[in-house]
């Protein structure tokens, strides 16, 4: 084999390898929306949990990521360098002042999963459907 055809096959290898991986991190923004409208909360009253999910299918509580909630409705996972694992995940909404009106999206409650892919995910939430 010649040099050339050595860097080559090397570089095809690097190529071919990088092309059959997905990103090994997933990086999480969304909205909350009501009845697919836009929806807003008073500043720092809100936030959205994501709660990794194991493979037997429970949520596992040693791997939560907490997002604010901005006014207008939007998050972002800024916490733990904005990347988490790809995966399954519960989310639930906790909104402060606003306990009953959104229950059902609350910690131990929400029955919201998502797949979260690598790369940027962008999740909306309507608030007016709790089961998912």
């Amino acid at each position: 084999m010649t040099e050339r055809a050595i860097r080559l096959g090397a570089v095809l290898a690097v190529v071919l390898t990088a092309a059959g991986c997905g990103p090994s991190v997933a990086k999480v923004k969304g909205r909350l929306v009501e009845n697919g409208q836009p929806t807003s909360f008073p500043p720092m009253t809100a936030s959205v949990q994501l709660t990794a999910v194991g493979p037997n299918g429970q949520p596992d509580n040693t791997k939560v990521y907490a997002c604010v909630v901005e006014p207008d409705g939007t998050f972002e996972l800024v916490a733990a360098g904005g990347e988490i694992p790809p995966g399954k995940y519960l989310v639930a909404v906790e909104v402060t002042g606003k306990s009953d009106k959104y229950a059902a999206f609350a910690t131990g409650a929400t029955k919201v999963r998502r797949e979260i892919k690598g790369g940027q995910n962008e999740l909306v939430i309507d608030l007016a459907k709790p089961e998912g």
